[in-house]
């Protein structure tokens, strides 16, 4: 599942960043990238930089309605890959709730609601997800849905074990050796305390290029 999520402020008038959020169903993998504005160009541009990070293949892609996913630009990269192309109904965001769910812990949370619109701001606003992707994927646990039972007016949800992206792709077998080795290898790599030391100094420096704070010229 794929969504934008914007860095307007309080206005979507003119220019601003917005993240491209993109998060595996099965795994819970996600990626998010900065991207210059909404275009289509800047979008399909920022799902291929996702596809070739991604340590797994892409094999399909759901989007909203919006212009910058429905487009002839993105059909056809989806055909040239073999990529199952897919988007929600219109006006149900419950038909993408894994990444709205990852719209909010990944980067509203964490990078806020201010408005950002220079290169510097996308720059650094990408230092953050180079960072996050490592502390998100490798050290944070998620549960996921295993089913729902209806008992009257009640519904009683079960879910499975806590594990991180990391572990669920691992327990899959779809790596082959060397992947599998690439992925540990990186994994005992990391230091977690560190990483989310680098993450919180990586987001002063974000907020700083805010134009709230900053008092730039917002539009109205």
């Amino acid at each position: 599942e794929i969504d934008l999520v914007a860095h307007c402020g309080e206005s979507t008038r003119d220019f601003y960043l917005n993240t491209l959020n993109a998060t595996d169903v099965l795994t819970g993998w996600t990626e998010s990238m900065g991207v210059w504005g909404k275009g289509q160009d800047r979008v399909g541009g920022a799902i291929d930089a996702i596809k070739r990070r991604l340590p797994f293949p892409m094999l399909g892609l759901d989007s909203d309605n919006g212009s910058e996913f429905i487009n002839h630009g993105l059909y056809n990269y989806c055909e040239q890959h073999k990529i199952t192309f897919t988007r929600s109904r219109p006006y149900k965001k419950n038909d993408q709730a894994h990444v709205e769910q990852k719209n909010w812990t990944t980067v509203r949370r964490l990078v806020g609601y201010d408005r950002y619109s220079s290169k510097a701001a996308l720059a650094q606003l990408n230092e953050v997800y180079r960072l996050l992707r490592l502390y998100v994927n490798f050290f944070q646990p998620v549960l996921k849905l295993v089913r729902k039972e209806r008992q009257g007016a009640k519904v009683r949800k079960h879910y499975d074990v806590a594990r991180t992206p990391y572990e669920r792709l691992c327990g899959l077998g779809v790596l082959d050796a060397g992947q599998k080795k690439t992925m540990d290898n990186l994994y005992e790599s990391l230091n977690p305390v560190q990483l989310r030391r680098e993450i919180d100094g990586a987001l002063e420096k974000l907020w700083k290029l805010n134009e709230n704070e900053n008092g730039a010229k917002e539009s109205a």
